[in-house]
């Protein structure tokens, strides 16, 4: 038996007794009330999750019942049940803050598929308000970045976030697109609304318009009841469109007159719906190039990147390994077997990690979170060395000329050949700051203290070719 508690309201008992019955046929908890004054009064008393009303009812109706409620701050989802001829009002009550309406003679199977669908709907925004604990840390970054780089992208979420405005979100794969949105919904005024996340290039075409939008009862063959879209499902709170260069250009119209209209139809359909969603794209497209070659449309474009955010590669912001590393690895559980103690923490012993840092990740974080995964697994006491890492990762390949392993380095041992690179990062670290060697050490993510160290314990003049 499902949890989600549905009071019925209709003056009718005939009516009430049928739908009520209908309703916890199918599992669910149900009251009735004949009026919207007993409706209020066990709304006062009982936290109900959904409302199931009927429109037109003597002395207060459906919509004023709806406008009290939430007045008196529930927050019960509201489905209007109204005739063909009082369409208007049941879409006047959409505007009110109703989550649908449904047209009489009322089937029982339709009633039942809304009530799984907000089921489910609850579901994702539980999880969504658990994902801004364990992910976002309430709000915050789970750590603090230490990469120029990602310092500015964080002053552009914190900018961008109490806004409306859409957001375009572009970076290699890998990069943390999807964290950033979700980072932006959490930080929104719309946080407390659902978060729906749509892969637009996992879609085949010919759905891809019904998932998004909906469809009625019978719009193609296999239709055989209606479907809310992802967009109304969104209402309220956040759309996030990854992959968007794959959306086909039909769609790209169809998504550009929602932008403009805040309305979408359903297939089938012959009237528009007011949606209130927010739009996050993401890509890891060159999608001023799609334009250029016609295969994205340009004012799509302008629409979608009124303001964008660009997510640096990982090799771009290695200060931000160290912190990452340690971040994953607190989250990752020690696997049975490994010899290591119960509630013991995963470390990482100081070669490892230099090898981590130095390697140049073209899958980005998740490319790293994956590498420390298979490491966790192979760690003996909970402690990873290089013998644990992969081999693409333990070569440490060259990141350029001032890198590149000299010929006798590929018969050095592991331990002289990362020796050798860790001076050419510090040089270079070094380099780049101007000889600031403080500026170096934020850089590379440690301390200043330990920066004159491994200038000292490796004998490296910055200074020296």
């Amino acid at each position: 038996m499902s949890d989600l508690n549905v009071l019925v309201v209709d003056d009718e008992p005939a009516v009430r007794q049928v739908l009520s019955a209908a309703i916890g046929k199918a599992g669910y908890p149900v009251e009735m009330a004949g009026s919207a004054a007993e409706a209020l009064a066990k709304l006062d008393k009982t936290p109900f999750d959904v409302v199931l009303s009927d429109v037109f009812m003597p002395i207060t109706d459906g919509i004023e019942l709806l406008r009290q409620a939430r007045t008196r701050g529930h927050n019960a989802t509201f489905i209007m049940v109204t005739a063909f001829s009082s369409v208007d009002s049941a879409i006047d009550a959409i505007k009110a803050g109703a989550w649908d309406y449904i047209t009489k003679p009322v089937r029982n199977e339709e009633i039942v598929h809304r009530l799984e669908q907000i089921d489910a709907l609850r579901g994702l925004r539980e999880e969504n308000r658990a994902l801004r604990s364990l992910v976002l840390g309430g709000g915050q970054p789970a750590f603090q970045f230490n990469s120029p780089a990602m310092q500015a992208t964080e002053r552009l979420i914190s900018r961008v976030a109490p806004t409306d405005s859409t957001v375009l979100i572009s970076g290699e794969s890998g990069t943390g697109k999807g964290v950033t949105a979700r980072r932006i919904h959490e930080l929104s005024p719309r946080r407390d609304g659902p978060f729906v996340a749509v892969n637009c290039g996992a879609i085949p075409e010919n759905l891809i318009e019904s998932e998004l939008f909906g469809h009625t009862k019978g719009a193609f063959t296999s239709a055989d009841r209606a479907r809310r879209g992802l967009f109304m499902q969104a209402d309220r709170g956040t759309i996030f469109l990854d992959e968007i260069g794959e959306l086909p250009l039909s769609m790209q119209t169809k998504l550009l007159h929602v932008i403009e209209a805040k309305e979408v139809r359903p297939l089938g359909a012959e009237q528009s719906r007011k949606v209130d969603v927010r739009i996050i794209a993401a890509t890891n497209r060159d999608l001023p190039a799609f334009v250029a070659q016609g295969r994205f449309r340009e004012d799509l474009f302008f629409r979608l990147s009124v303001f964008q955010i660009g997510m640096p590669a990982l090799r771009e912001r290695r200060a931000d390994i160290p912190g990452l590393m340690r971040h994953l690895m607190a989250q990752r559980e020690l696997p049975s077997g490994s010899g290591a103690s119960a509630g013991q923490a995963l470390t990482i012993d100081p070669e490892a990690e230099d090898m981590l840092i130095a390697f140049s990740w073209p899958g980005n974080v998740r490319q790293l979170e994956n590498v420390l995964h298979r490491a966790a697994i192979l760690a003996d006491g909970g402690c990873i060395h290089a013998a644990d890492l992969p081999p693409e990762v333990s070569r440490v390949p060259a990141l350029g000329p001032a890198s590149a392993p000299s010929a006798e380095a590929s018969e050095c041992s592991l331990r002289e050949r990362v020796r050798r690179f860790e001076v050419s990062l510090i040089r270079r670290a070094i380099e780049e700051a101007g000889g600031d060697r403080r500026l170096a050490a934020q850089r590379l993510g440690i301390g200043l203290s330990s920066l004159y160290r491994k200038l000292d314990e490796f004998g490296a003049d910055p200074a020296a070719g």
